[in-house]
């Protein structure tokens, strides 16, 4: 309601009633209304403040969320930089001790090494030199940063093999042991994806369904709505 609707409201009852205000009468019409205009600009004020601080945490929240992701990407960097230095000081105590015996000292690479030569591998389509890679990874160092990714690379190269059954074993592993990796949005994907090639599409759904609701953000749930779409036709 604008001012001059209220002064109407205010007003229309004498006018109505054929009655003659009185000068002490307007005068006190004229600080109501002087009152409510002051009300009307206060409340205008503290809502453009509120839409003001709205924005301002928007703002806030999406410079807290890209920090938390650098942050991440950080805490991976140097998880791994510590299994490869574990592994070299693990690799010169063996060596020394070695020397000291007498024997021949043998030289094992580190975790960064092995990812690096197995996922060569795979990006050339060696995918059974590949599986042995990672999985050389994952025992040797069942700990380290990478074991998750080779975990999902032994999956996923199962899976461009055509060997749709055993990628599906390979991704459930990798989903129950490295539950917090990042990658456990892709291998539920691709698990939904191998489903389908086996004709599992009841299965398939519900796993793609699952993605989409507990992983809103990340790409493979725009993924999973689009091959929902795609499979339910």
């Amino acid at each position: 309601m604008n001012i001059k609707q209220i002064i109407v409201y205010i007003f229309l009852p004498f006018f109505l009633s054929g009655c003659i205000a009185t000068s002490r009468e307007i005068t006190d019409l004229r600080d109501d209304i002087d009152q409510l205009r002051r009300q009307m600009n206060n409340l205008q004020k503290n809502q453009a403040d509120l839409s003001s601080k709205m924005d301002s945490l928007d703002s806030s929240m999406t410079t807290l969320n890209e920090k938390l992701e650098e942050n991440k990407n950080r805490m991976s960097i140097l998880s791994q930089r510590l299994d490869d230095i574990h592994s070299s000081l693990s690799q010169r105590m063996d060596i020394l001790s070695e020397q000291l015996s007498g024997s021949s000292p043998k030289i094992t690479p580190t975790p960064s090494e092995m990812f690096k030569l197995s996922y060569s591998d795979y990006s050339k389509g060696k995918y059974e030199l590949a599986i042995v890679g990672f999985r050389s990874l994952i025992e040797k160092y069942p700990e380290s940063e990478l074991s998750a990714k080779a975990q999902y690379y032994i999956g996923d190269s199962y899976y461009n093999r055509g060997e749709f059954q055993q990628a599906i074993q390979e991704f459930d592993i990798m989903i129950k042991k490295y539950q917090y990796s990042e990658l456990i949005p892709s291998a539920k994907y691709k698990k939904a994806l191998s489903l389908i090639e086996l004709k599992e599409i009841s299965q398939a759904k519900e796993l793609l369904k699952e993605i989409v609701l507990s992983y809103p953000k990340a790409p493979e749930a725009e993924h999973s709505k689009n091959k929902l779409e795609e499979i339910s036709k």
